[in-house]
């Protein structure tokens, strides 16, 4: 318990220094924090013409393709809060700070993934929340699959973290992570849709390779009651399989890096 402590309070240290930064580039924040509201904006008018102009996707009902899409803007905007540095890790690296954070006493990988919390996507999540109570209650679900969609919902945020350990280690490596960034957000759209709409071997993919659906579908399908016990526990197992992999090859990574000082 005191290394957690000592790490939510370097946390919070990193966070408050993030938040200072933003207020320092008043426009950028301002431009950024419009673009969030915009976003807001647009994704309730699709949710709209959702509701307005199908019946369903695939063999889901309206409701339920409802319900995918906003759980997918959740953890999505989730993982963008936590994990916004890892959008600026390259310039650590080609700039030679990275020996800097190297050189700390805490772990390099807390400092990487979690050094930049963004305020601004904060203020998007209890939106997000209300449309995800707004849009559960159709569906009416029990007090057991809340409790599980809270789970996989934090275990879909530990594959996200996980996925973003793989991306900043192979820009330890090639020295690219923007195109990498782009490539998984790609992907991680195409789970706004069940994933059954897109054939069983590109769902497959999208669910153990690229994890995108144990992630993001799962929670979903445990809040409409409709994931089996083995799916639930496969998740969980995989989570923390995926996990494991993350930080074998992050220590990998490492021993690929070429100092600033060398």
């Amino acid at each position: 318990m005191k290394i957690v402590r000592r790490y939510l309070y370097i946390w919070s240290i990193l966070s408050k220094k993030s938040f200072f930064v933003h207020l320092t580039r008043k426009l950028g924040f301002f431009v950024f924090l419009t673009g969030k509201i915009l976003r807001f904006i647009f994704f309730i008018l699709f949710l709209f013409f959702i509701l307005k102009k199908t019946n369903g996707i695939g063999s889901y009902s309206k409701d339920q393709a409802i319900l995918f899409f906003v759980v997918f803007n959740l953890i999505s905007s989730l993982s963008q809060m936590f994990f916004r540095n890892v959008y600026t890790f390259r310039q650590s690296v080609v700039s030679g700070n990275f020996d800097l954070i190297l050189s700390k006493p805490i772990s390099p990988l807390f400092r990487v993934i979690f050094g930049g919390f963004d305020f601004i996507d904060l203020v998007t999540i209890p939106p997000l929340i209300f449309v995800l109570f707004y849009a559960a209650r159709p569906l009416s679900p029990d007090f057991y699959q809340v409790i599980l969609f809270v789970l996989l919902l934090l275990n879909g945020l530990f594959i996200s973290f996980s996925l973003h350990t793989i991306i900043v280690s192979l820009s330890i490596i090639t020295l690219e992570i923007d195109q990498m960034v782009m490539i998984y957000r790609d992907f991680e759209t195409m789970a706004r849709f069940p994933l059954e709409v897109y054939g069983k071997k590109v769902a497959s993919f999208l669910t153990f390779f690229i994890p995108l659906g144990i992630m993001i579908a799962f929670p979903a399908k445990a809040l409409m009651g409709l994931l089996s016990p083995q799916f639930i526990v496969v998740s969980i197992v995989f989570g923390f399989v995926f996990f494991f992999i993350s930080i074998k090859f992050w220590n990998f990574a490492l021993t690929k890096y070429t100092s600033a000082s060398s």
